[in-house]
């Protein structure tokens, strides 16, 4: 069941205390500099240490009692009990009935049967799901899968949208310094046919992994793009003298240079990826906190799964 909506925060007194607040500071005169020299302890009021974490907000245009009124208002819209409800599965997302649970994702293996949602152990399961990345991700580094003329794979190209793509890019361009097997990653979202002409510029086909990112394996733009990469390997291996001049040697080809990470294992097989190489992910990992569940496939590739721990 769904949590009970939140609560408006605009319609509580804490927040008309707050915007009070506001209109003293603005009426008095907001000044950095006159507040430090004011309070000498401005500093040490104003930062705070949480885990490995520390947080100055001293030069920041707040009093130490603007946080209290903060502090009361998170009291007011129950901050701390829907917190504890998100972390324990209850179904926060009100629009579509669903817990909002990616903190599972990176849960440790003795949390195991501790949190259960819908009848699924949810930390279990991503476990499983996890350890299957990084087996193929240590196959795919070390060499021990190849491309269909038997040469080490040295990029892979992830295909997807929206959170199937702006995590792991993000990730990607931060940690590149990390990438230490010789292989690269590039990622293709935009449904422009130019994005995927850009992005294949120059890479040679036979060492070529390309990862298509759908849960449901219908997205239209990561679908068209799919084919469009489809295309561009059954081509561009025939122009280096591959025969793909058969049903049988494309979907050998498909086979070698394709991976998905989809629950949608018919329409995965339809494509010519073999389900085995189809890594699921839970409607309870929303997109845009999803880069740490199979969603990051092309950083595990990449940058190894010690690095992508």
């Amino acid at each position: 069941m769904a949590i009970n909506p939140p609560v408006d925060a605009t319609k509580t007194p804490e927040w008309a205390a707050l915007q009070k607040h506001y209109d003293e500071l603005q009426s008095e005169g907001i000044s950095l500099k006159q507040w430090f020299a004011d309070d000498a302890e401005r500093v040490e009021k104003l930062s705070f240490d949480a885990g490995d974490l520390h947080f100055d907000l001293s030069k920041n245009l707040i009093k130490p009692e603007t946080l209290q009124l903060f502090a009361d208002l998170a009291k007011a819209v129950k901050l701390d009990e829907r917190t504890k409800a998100m972390y324990t599965g209850v179904h926060i997302n009100n629009t579509e009935d669903r817990a909002v649970l990616h903190t599972a994702l990176r849960r440790p293996v003795e949390d195991e049967g501790k949190y259960i949602v819908d009848g699924q152990d949810t930390v279990k399961d991503v476990r499983e799901v996890l350890d299957r990345i990084y087996a193929f991700a240590d196959e795919v580094r070390s060499g021990k899968w190849t491309g269909v003329t038997g040469k080490k794979i040295e990029t892979v190209v992830n295909i997807g949208i929206g959170g199937s793509d702006l995590g792991p890019v993000m990730v990607y361009e931060a940690l590149k310094p990390y990438a230490d097997a010789g292989i690269s990653a590039r990622y293709i979202s935009n449904i422009d046919p130019n994005d995927l002409a850009e992005k294949t510029k120059g890479l040679d086909p036979e060492t070529t992994l390309f990862i298509i990112v759908s849960k449901t394996f219908t997205t239209l733009e990561t679908l068209t793009n799919a084919r469009l990469a489809r295309d561009w390997l059954w081509q561009r291996l025939a122009e280096a003298g591959v025969d793909t001049s058969t049903d049988e040697a494309r979907n050998d080809a498909v086979a070698h240079h394709f991976v998905a990470v989809s629950t949608a294992l018919d329409r995965v097989a339809e494509f010519g990826i073999d389900p085995a190489n189809a890594f699921g992910f839970w409607d309870w990992v929303g997109g845009r906190y999803s880069v740490d569940s199979a969603i990051g496939l092309s950083l595990a590739i990449a940058l190894g799964p010690d690095v992508f721990r």
